[in-house]
């Protein structure tokens, strides 16, 4: 019983693979290609050489400079991400902070008031060709007043240095600033 068990198994496998190997045969010729039949090219550089210049006349091509186009003219200017405003981390001053709204009020128009004292020469010292933003933020309880959008420490203490004679309490404090690209 058992011999017949395996001589079915392998019978239906034979059957299998015979049926495997007929089935992928096909009856159909092989096509081969003949290499010879290729084309040739010139056999001498002579013969390649025998262009009459004369044919071609040389006319200087003529170019349209009067070129209309469908892109806008900020565009053409390469000046489509100017004033890309942007939001990174950087540094503020922080020139108050209180629980009172209108202290903050007052605070933030004596910063103002400050920046527009300035005389050119001590702006162009500082670096402030634009009159600074002024932040007024409130988080609760605080009311805080915060100048100036800067990428750099550095650039924030200058500020700060200049700040400390009128707001002793002036400090730099990171935030997330707005800067044009």
């Amino acid at each position: 019983m058992k011999f017949l068990a395996q001589l079915t198994h392998r019978s239906v496998l034979f059957i299998g693979l015979s049926i495997l190997l007929f089935g992928c045969s096909s009856s159909g010729s092989v096509n081969t290609f003949e290499t010879d039949s290729q084309p040739t090219g010139p056999t001498k550089w002579s013969e390649v050489e025998k262009i009459d210049l004369d044919a071609f006349p040389e006319v200087p091509v003529e170019i349209d400079r009067d070129v209309k186009h469908d892109v806008p003219e900020i565009l053409m200017k390469s000046k489509a991400d100017d004033s890309v405003i942007e939001q990174v981390d950087g540094f503020r001053v922080q020139v108050f902070s209180s629980v009172g709204q209108y202290e903050a009020i007052q605070a933030e128009d004596r910063v103002r008031d400050w920046i527009n004292s300035l005389s050119e020469q001590r702006r162009t010292v500082l670096g402030i060709q634009t009159a600074p933003v002024i932040y007024s933020l409130y988080k609760q309880p605080y009311y805080r007043v915060r100048v100036g959008d800067y990428l750099t420490r550095a650039r924030a203490q200058t500020i700060l240095n200049a700040l400390k004679s009128t707001f002793p309490g002036a400090l730099v404090v990171p935030d997330v600033v707005q800067v044009r690209r």
